[in-house]
């Protein structure tokens, strides 16, 4: 990992009229604000809570990785590594955009020993480790926990980054939900950053579905209304019947879970 703090992703703050960021497209999740005659984009904090509900097709993405070694049970002894593979995981990650250097190796070093103490949840078994082929360095860990309502969550899950797109991940988690189905164990809880794009891709593709909360449902039809506006007025009117469609839906949710 660098030693350089601008190894970590910052904020945006780009010079331009009002005009123009009125007329820009807003990234969904991050907040978009306008003074000192610029754009502001700074990623929102929220956790997008999702679930997955597990049946008895069992995914055999993880066989291969499983009989290789590549997939190992999790080493309390290899903390410091696991750390060390936090890092590098999500070092360029929206989760830790603006952080200093020392605060994010803080965070790394905390979330980890947290897990092993049982801080977030019960460890559970099923975590695991991905290891590269010599078995040597740790690429990735799926981490699981069994939290006070006795619901499994997926509590922790990173690839570094030249690992990234090669379906460990997607190894890692489909040994567990094996597991986890044979246990009797049916549905499983999650969650992404609001503005992780690449976490929330991997979610749906798996099969994660986002739990309806009504300040999401919110962010989303206020997304799609100005979207709907921008377009209107740069008259690109291509797409604006399913933009429609998809905003009626989200005003839909948001009545459905409005707070009394």
């Amino acid at each position: 990992m660098t030693n350089k703090d601008s190894s970590l992703m910052k904020s945006k703050h780009i010079p331009i009229s009002v005009e123009e960021f009125e007329l820009m497209e807003h990234p969904f999740g991050w907040k978009a604000e306008y003074f000192n005659e610029k754009a502001h984009l700074t990623p929102r904090e929220h956790l997008v809570r999702t679930q997955l509900t597990l049946t008895d097709k069992e995914i055999t993405d993880a066989h291969q990785a499983v009989r290789s070694g590549q997939i190992v049970p999790v080493d309390p002894l290899l903390k410091e590594q696991m750390i060390e593979t936090f890092l590098e995981a999500f070092e360029d990650s929206v989760e830790f955009c603006d952080w200093s250097l020392d605060s994010f190796r803080t965070h790394a070093r905390k979330n980890i020993t947290n897990y092993f103490q049982g801080v977030r949840g019960k460890p559970h078994p099923v975590s695991s480790m991905a290891l590269d082929r010599n078995s040597t360095q740790i690429i990735g860990l799926a981490l699981f926990v069994e939290n006070k309502h006795s619901r499994v969550e997926l509590d922790l899950l990173l690839v570094k980054p030249e690992q990234q797109r090669t379906g460990i991940a997607t190894a890692m988690v489909a040994t567990a939900t094996n597991s986890l189905y044979a246990e009797g164990v049916r549905d499983l809880r999650c969650g992404y950053h609001i503005c992780n794009e690449r976490s929330r891709a991997w979610q749906h593709k798996f099969g994660f579905e986002e739990i309806p909360e009504y300040f999401y449902c919110k962010l989303k039809s206020s997304w799609y209304r100005h979207e709907i506006w921008r377009r209107e007025e740069l008259g690109q009117i291509e797409q604006l019947e399913e933009l429609g469609t998809e905003k009626d839906r989200w005003d839909r949710l948001v009545q459905d879970l409005k707070p009394f």
